[in-house]
């Protein structure tokens, strides 16, 4: 019964879409990558929102609320500080930039600097998009495996490839338009998901006072998944909390540099329509970020009685644990659906990439940019089955690794920094060294990888401007 209820629930909030989608596709590279500008502002948040939550949240974001608790709380802070001190700064301007949206890709519309079409800081843009967003996607369809083995016992291949069914079937179909109305369809599944999860909690519990009680009762012999304070950081004191919130902060900064988030605020057509996106994508983000708390720390009291199971299953067992089997299938759907509305987002950023960054001028096929989405697809499934790393670990080593190097590179040209070509593929470089070196040497646990990867980058910058100042 969990079973008929996910597949239902799951693919009537897809197939529908992307055959309507296909219907009014107008078989150019913009409609593909842009959808012409002709979506919404709202819906376009709606959309940004789902690429942004992603099945990280309801998988590697539950899992570390189920094994650490309250620190949860405190990474949200972080996140959600860094978030919106520079989203709407940096989506506003891009907007400008792209307006007639002349640019299909974030390395295009950022590499027209002082005049110049810096082709190779292009393509250098382009593999750092191929090959962290390639990660990110992985993290994405590893939820989808998690989930459905969780929930129905089955193999990490069955979701992996019901996974690339979905997004092969609309990306190829409809491009960005049929992306953008699944979201929009996917966000709704997923906060209802939530929110039944939580009143169920709640009710089962004899209410809100009761579910609170039980989640303390939890801290008994582990009384750090309680505190208000973590105390079992690496650098102790209050000095490791502001390390560890700094940290996520960078992280919750690194927003700028996501090509699939950006790529919505570049399709709103109208200067006086970026206000409306950027409050609704605030105003989803904050009130879904606290939702998952909610949500993440009531697992702690639903499965005090199980032990011995991966962290990051803790949402799925959860609703099958408590929840009646077409309420746990819908649930499950949502976990599907946030897992592929980002994962199709990054993909098609993936697919932009390897049209219109990459070839000089940029390629105009739109069957060579459905053939790179298909390559794309392939490539993340395979990472999917066989990086070792968890859902979360790949998320922070991609999402800062995306952020530092190209959202480095994004304020510099806000800000029309005076450095040449060469300086500025020198400094991304450095930033994206220091993002896999850290993460590589486990220097995670002392500060979220965003915050050495930026430090470093912009350290660089001042330190070169000398060596690497344009030359006029």
């Amino acid at each position: 019964m969990i079973e008929v209820s996910f597949l239902f629930f799951f693919l009537a909030s897809t197939y529908p879409i992307g055959l309507w989608a296909a219907r009014k596709s107008r078989h150019s590279e913009t409609d593909y990558f842009l959808a012409n500008q002709t979506v919404s502002p709202y819906v376009l948040a709606l959309s940004s929102s789902a690429s942004h939550f992603s099945g990280f949240m309801f998988a590697g974001f539950m899992g570390m609320a189920y094994a650490n608790g309250t620190a949860v709380i405190w990474y949200s802070v972080g996140f959600l500080t860094g978030y919106c001190c520079l989203y709407g700064f940096v989506t506003s301007r891009l907007q400008t930039m792209n307006i007639g949206g002349w640019a299909l890709s974030v390395a295009e519309l950022i590499t027209f600097w002082h005049g110049e079409n810096r082709v190779w800081l292009r393509r250098f843009i382009g593999f750092i998009t191929l090959f962290f967003l390639s990660f990110y996607a992985a993290a994405q369809l590893k939820t989808s495996s998690k989930a459905l083995e969780a929930a129905l016992g089955y193999s990490p291949y069955m979701g992996v490839a019901l996974s690339m069914g979905v997004i092969l079937f609309y990306c190829w179909s409809g491009g960005i338009k049929a992306s953008i109305w699944t979201d929009v369809a996917q966000v709704s599944l997923m906060t209802l998901s939530l929110v039944v999860i939580l009143v169920k909690a709640a009710s089962e519990s004899g209410g809100v006072a009761n579910l609170f009680h039980g989640f303390m009762q939890t801290g008994v012999g582990d009384v750090n998944a309680v505190a208000l304070f973590p105390q079992n950081l690496s650098i102790g004191g209050f000095s490791g909390l502001g390390m560890f919130v700094l940290g996520f902060i960078a992280v919750g900064s690194c927003v700028i540099g996501q090509p699939h988030v950006l790529i919505r605020a570049m399709a709103v057509k109208d200067p006086r329509d970026i206000k409306k996106f950027v409050r609704a994508s605030y105003a989803l983000q904050i009130g879904f970020t606290c939702l998952c708390i909610l949500v993440g720390l009531c697992t702690r009291v639903i499965l005090q009685d199980i032990v011995n199971f991966d962290s990051e299953q803790a949402l799925f067992l959860s609703a099958r644990a408590m929840l009646p089997a077409v309420a746990a299938g819908f649930v499950l759907a949502g976990v599907f659906s946030a897992s592929v509305s980002t994962a199709d987002s990054q993909i098609l950023s993936c697919s932009a990439s390897l049209m219109r960054d990459f070839p000089d001028p940029p390629s105009n096929s739109l069957r060579g940019a459905k053939v790179g989405t298909m390559s794309v697809t392939v490539v993340a499934a395979l990472l999917a089955l066989f990086a070792e790393d968890s859902i979360f670990s790949l998320m922070v080593f991609s999402y800062s690794g995306l952020g530092v190097s190209i959202g480095g590179l994004i304020v510099l040209r806000i800000f029309n920094a005076s450095i040449s070509e060469i300086g500025a593929i020198v400094v991304a470089s450095v930033g994206f060294a220091t993002v896999v070196i850290w993460d590589k040497l486990g220097l995670d646990t002392y500060a979220a990888t965003g915050l050495p990867g930026f430090l470093m980058f912009f350290l660089t910058y001042f330190a070169t401007r000398p060596f690497f100042r344009l030359r006029q």
